[in-house]
């Protein structure tokens, strides 16, 4: 599918390796909220036909082409397709492979092992390349003796892979993603790109303040420590000089005192990035993340300085081009 717009970018679908005729609009949303990204296309029944979606498992690519370069936007799997036969339209919804660790439940209790060979596992497990930071602690004393725990869901909220790959990021002070076809299980990054924008390079742009946050915040970590046999609690508090802080309360099973501590402290700084919020509308790019940086200026206001990308909505069609909406948030250094 070709565009008109000043950049003409092309859109690829590929459906189980195939080209899918007939595209008519493309939507993708991408987030670092630790879920899934999405993306949902709509192509002429007309063309494509019916029997293409009659199979169980339908992977997915889109690719988009500015100036004759491809780029692979998403790799998923379809979740739903819905046939419109008034419209003549077929609608295909689906999540990148994100989805593969969401649906999988826990199967074994992974005695003696460090974070990072738990990921490697998974990843492996769910035919996903492993792009994994290595990490010493041995986790496995949280799981011993405790194997329903973790491979039943009666008693704990770790009932599938994606739960366990993101409390032990959370243990590590790490970051898990998904991209494409491969897992990243590693530190936030600190060399992440800079988009640079003024109001004269978007289409719109909303600030957002959420005043409930502004008056100091306090995460209190509850566990229970295995090892020691007894209980844990920890507490980060934002520096604002706020003598009653909103308090919010989190239990996690079986965690150390550093592990609780820094639970609470990375917890703390994703609720304090949610104070501001920068809302753009722009033409869109085929190269910025989520997890990259945006550095506004010429706004006119205390918003203009550097922000962490955490959503990207774009939009390929006939009818409305190729646009992008952009959320970006308080980065982590400044969020005290």
């Amino acid at each position: 599918m070709a565009i008109s717009s000043a950049r003409t970018p092309e859109v690829l679908v590929l459906v189980n390796g195939s080209a899918m005729p007939g595209v008519i609009d493309v939507e993708t949303e991408s987030n670092n909220h630790l879920g899934a990204n999405r993306f949902s296309v709509t192509a002429s029944l007309a063309v494509t036909g019916y029997d293409v979606w009659a199979g169980d498992i339908l992977d997915l690519e889109i690719r988009v082409a500015v100036a004759g370069a491809w780029t692979s936007l998403l790799y998923g799997q379809t979740d739903q397709v819905e046939v419109d036969l008034g419209r003549g339209e077929v609608r295909v919804d689906g999540r990148d492979l994100t989805s593969r660790f969401i649906e999988a439940r826990i199967e074994d209790s992974f005695e003696n092992q460090t974070a990072s060979d738990i990921a490697n596992v998974l990843a492996q497990r769910r035919g996903l390349q492993a792009v994994v930071t290595p990490t010493t602690s041995v986790v496995g004393r949280d799981f011993e003796n405790s194997h329903s725990r973790v491979t039943l869901d009666q008693h704990t909220k770790l009932t599938t892979e994606w739960d366990l790959l993101i409390h032990l990021a959370e243990g590590e002070g790490f970051d898990v993603w998904v991209d494409g076809q491969s897992l990243y299980f590693a530190p936030p990054d600190q060399s992440a790109s800079v988009l640079s924008l003024t109001p004269q390079d978007c289409s719109s742009i909303r600030l957002q303040r959420l005043v409930t946050l502004s008056a100091g915040l306090a995460v209190r970590v509850r566990s229970w420590d295995c090892r020691g046999q007894m209980s844990i609690e920890q507490t980060a508090t934002s520096k604002t000089g706020s003598d009653s802080p909103r308090t919010y309360v989190v239990v996690k099973p079986n965690l150390s005192v550093g592990g609780a501590q820094t639970i609470a402290q990375r917890l703390l700084t994703q609720m304090a990035q949610n104070e501001r919020c920068v809302i753009i509308e722009m033409p869109g790019d085929v190269v910025t993340r989520p997890r990259d940086l945006l550095a506004l200026t010429g706004s006119g206001t205390d918003f203009d300085g550097v922000w962490t990308i955490s959503s990207i909505e774009r939009r390929l069609s006939f009818q409305h081009g190729f646009t992008q909406a952009i959320e970006a948030r308080m980065p982590a250094w400044t969020a005290f």
